[in-house]
């Protein structure tokens, strides 16, 4: 059953009827009260006239007993009465069998009525009856009292009195409804077609229909009520139309963040601060083996096939939420729902709300497993290489070390020879020198210029060799000092040559001493070796612009050049680009050159062009040298 609905109207009527009941029952009760209490004093007061009457001679005491008489003096029916004499006996009845009789003894009389602290005149109530008891003296100069006892019927006094309570009441009622009938009937013409007219409009409006206005009829404050809700309305139309804009902006936005997130090549998931799914992309349900994302919400990371690991998960979400700083790229198991395990690369954010309080956490992980797989086959196939390249070290080192003593061994074995050779095509040509021709002697010389270049190769070889063997004494080697130096150690072997020397600001380095040198004496000497048909010689020596892993050192002339097709092989022992009669040496200087600065952790190269010069490069690992100041190339 569908409970009673009161429009706006009938409220209002209902309102009116309650407060006019209540006036006009208020209203009426007094009134009624004050009608009865009027009749009331009415009629005592007429029976107080019929006793003063008695009292005062006026009336003869015996008129007590004659009903039609005292009813007409009262104005009411006379049930009966009595004169109590002084000694409490009637001396005077309507009823003739209580004549001489005690007054207390009759039924319904009370005794205090006749005490002398009884009031003088006295009017009693009992059912349906009032009783008038007065005090009565004896007349003038007698001191003789005797009481009056007249009691009238008060049944038709009530009911006139609930007669015109009812009629009264009838009345107010019928005022009430009427008076409300047209208060209904006024406002039904002034308020209720005008409000449902306002309510048709806006019902108009909540359908969509937001040009819909309210017809204003009137100044009054309904028509002021009306405007309002017209301005309302317009405002709300603008509004709802700026709201479908941004509702649309929001579902484009939305679409677009869900095919981003759709597409992506990475899993993506976001939790609330319970740590309970809210939401994750379609490559992510299909790992976590649902057939769609909408099945994950709601539940945790002990929901599914990855428990095992969900306490450590669970660690990481809240180590993201407290701190707030978000977790990147770290490796973490996972096992799938058909037992297997993954490697994921995972990353997980904070998720902040408006007020920048953390309201969840983002994940983003990428399938890392066949990469894992492979690092393992690489680490695998490392460990075997690190472990074939010790050997070959080993086997490389041994046989280096061989090679080594074997060199050490023929170097020094070959030396006793020729010293026997030179020593005896000395003593031979002191014997036989006079009876030899000119052509023997210079084929004597050339056997002993060849055994000199034999012992020169071979103290090369030897220092080679123990180049390989002795061990680097670091310190710190001021270069442009060991430059000068070695510049002045070659002047004896250049009298009379034009030589031009460029030498740079140069660093101080961390060494070899006497290995560095070596390295400096050979780069200059060549220096000097393929500038000697030239007849204004140019040397420069300095080091490249700073860089930040190593100090690079030049040394470059105007010397006959090579040919760069030919550069590979400068620095191997016993490589050489020009002809031994043209140029002297062993091939061995830039061989120890490239072993020396090898040692110290450097490269070495060079560039050049037949006739135009060449320049020879060396690195040097940059490492620290306490109490020297380093000069920036």
């Amino acid at each position: 059953m569908k409970p009673i609905r009161y429009g706006l109207i009938s409220k209002i009527a209902l309102l009116v009827i309650c407060i006019e009941v209540a006036a006009f029952g208020a209203l009426g009760w007094f009134y009624i009260h004050k009608y009865s209490a009027a009749v009331d004093e009415h009629v005592s007061s007429r029976l107080h006239l019929v006793a003063s009457m008695v009292a005062n001679d006026e009336l003869p005491v015996s008129v007590i007993s004659r009903k039609s008489l005292i009813g007409d003096l009262v104005g009411a029916p006379y049930l009966g009465g009595m004169v109590v004499g002084g000694n409490g006996r009637v001396i005077v009845a309507t009823d003739p069998d209580n004549l001489g009789r005690l007054a207390k003894s009759i039924p319904g009389v009370n005794a205090k009525w006749f005490s002398d602290a009884a009031p003088g005149e006295n009017i009693v109530a009992g059912v349906n009856t009032l009783t008038s008891i007065s005090r009565v003296s004896g007349g003038a100069g007698s001191s003789s009292i005797y009481y009056t006892v007249i009691t009238i019927s008060s049944t038709e006094m009530d009911a006139q009195k609930r007669s015109i309570a009812f009629w009264g009441e009838v009345g107010s009622v019928l005022f009430i409804l009427l008076s409300s009938a047209g208060i209904v009937i006024v406002a039904q013409r002034l308020i209720t077609r005008r409000v449902v007219t306002s309510l048709s409009v806006l019902k108009s409006v909540e359908e969509g229909a937001l040009d819909a206005r309210i017809p204003v009829t009137s100044d009054d404050e309904l028509g002021e009520l009306q405007h309002g809700i017209n301005s309302m309305t317009e405002k709300l139309g603008a509004l709802l139309v700026q709201q479908r804009q941004i509702a649309n902006d929001l579902q484009n936005q939305k679409d677009l963040l869900q095919s981003v997130l759709e597409h992506a090549p990475i899993r993506v998931f976001w939790k609330d601060t319970e740590l309970r799914y809210l939401g994750c992309n379609s490559l992510f349900a299909r790992d976590s083996g649902l057939s769609r994302p909408g099945e994950l919400i709601g539940k945790t990371d002990f929901d599914m096939s990855w428990h095992d690991q969900a306490t450590l998960y669970q660690a990481d979400d809240r180590a993201v939420m407290k701190t707030g700083t978000p977790k990147l790229d770290f490796e973490e198991p996972q096992t799938t729902p058909n037992g297997n395990t993954l490697w994921l690369s995972t990353s997980k954010v904070p998720l902040l709300g408006t007020d920048q309080q953390v309201i969840g956490i983002l994940g983003i992980y990428a399938d890392i497993t066949q990469r894992k797989l492979a690092e393992e086959k690489i680490n695998v196939l490392n460990r075997e290489l690190e472990r074939r390249v010790v050997m070959r070290t080993a086997d490389l080192e041994a046989a280096n070390k061989e090679l080594e003593a074997f060199s050490y061994s023929v170097s020094h074995d070959l030396r006793a020879p020729l010293r026997h050779i030179d020593g005896f095509l000395g003593l031979l040509k002191e014997r036989i020198g006079t009876t030899l021709d000119e052509k023997s002697i210079h084929y004597m010389d050339t056997i002993s210029d060849a055994i000199r270049r034999m012992g020169t190769l071979i103290d090369d070889l030897l220092a080679f060799s123990r180049m390989g063997r002795s061990e680097i004494a670091a310190m710190n080697v001021d270069l442009g000092a060991l430059v000068r130096q070695v510049i002045h150690d070659f002047e004896p072997e250049t009298p009379g040559r034009e030589i031009d020397w460029r030498i740079g600001e140069l660093p101080v380095v961390v060494g070899d001493f006497a290995m560095l040198r070596i390295v400096l004496g050979n780069l200059i000497a060549n220096a000097l070796k393929f500038t000697q048909k030239r007849p204004h010689v140019e040397i420069e020596i300095g080091c490249l612009p700073d860089d930040n892993k190593e100090i690079v050192v030049f040394i470059r002339d105007n010397g006959v050049g090579f040919d760069m097709k030919y550069a590979h092989k400068l620095f191997g022992v016993f490589q050489r680009l020009h002809d031994a009669n043209e140029f002297e040496g062993t091939g061995i200087g830039l061989a120890n050159v490239r072993r020396i600065i090898s040692r110290h952790g450097g490269r070495t190269w060079a560039d050049g062009q037949v006739g135009g010069g060449a320049t020879f490069y060396f690195s040097l690992p940059k490492a620290a040298a306490p109490g020297a100041s380093s000069v920036i190339c």
